[in-house]
């Protein structure tokens, strides 16, 4: 089986603004490979998000639905599946005003992903990652 490294994961955080408001807090997205990536096998990836200081955003399964979820939404390769995106637990933050505890993530949050790849894969890949918060 031929060895490569799955290098980079491009990351698009969507943080649009209309230039009348100022601009939103970004997270900082940063992914993790877990060692060497063999072709046919699985691998391990993580999107480390991290926030501004101070901020948070809501979990991936917030109480109230009309909260918007953070989400992930990989690109995969042709003949790269995802296998499986594994959530970090979320905190319950009290909200002023509000019965209902809201669920979110602070500061930073490991994401895990486990992608397939084909048996034919060699060399370089990039596996394009939409993160939406």
């Amino acid at each position: 089986m031929k060895r490569f490294l799955v290098l980079a994961l491009v990351v698009l955080a969507c943080a649009a603004g209309q230039a009348q408001q100022p601009a939103r807090p970004r997270a900082d997205v940063t992914p993790l490979v877990e060692g060497s990536a063999r072709a046919g096998a699985p691998v391990r990836v993580a999107l480390k998000i991290t926030l501004p200081e101070g901020l948070h955003t809501q979990s991936n399964t917030p109480r109230d639905p009309l909260l918007i979820p953070t989400t992930i939404a990989v690109d995969a390769p042709t003949g790269v599946t995802v296998d499986e995106i594994v959530w970090p637990p979320s905190i319950d933050l009290k909200q002023t005003g509000a019965d209902q505890l809201l669920s979110v993530f602070e500061r930073e949050a490991l994401v895990g992903v486990v992608l397939s790849l084909p048996a034919s894969a060699s060399g370089e890949m990039t596996v394009p990652v939409k993160v939406r918060y």
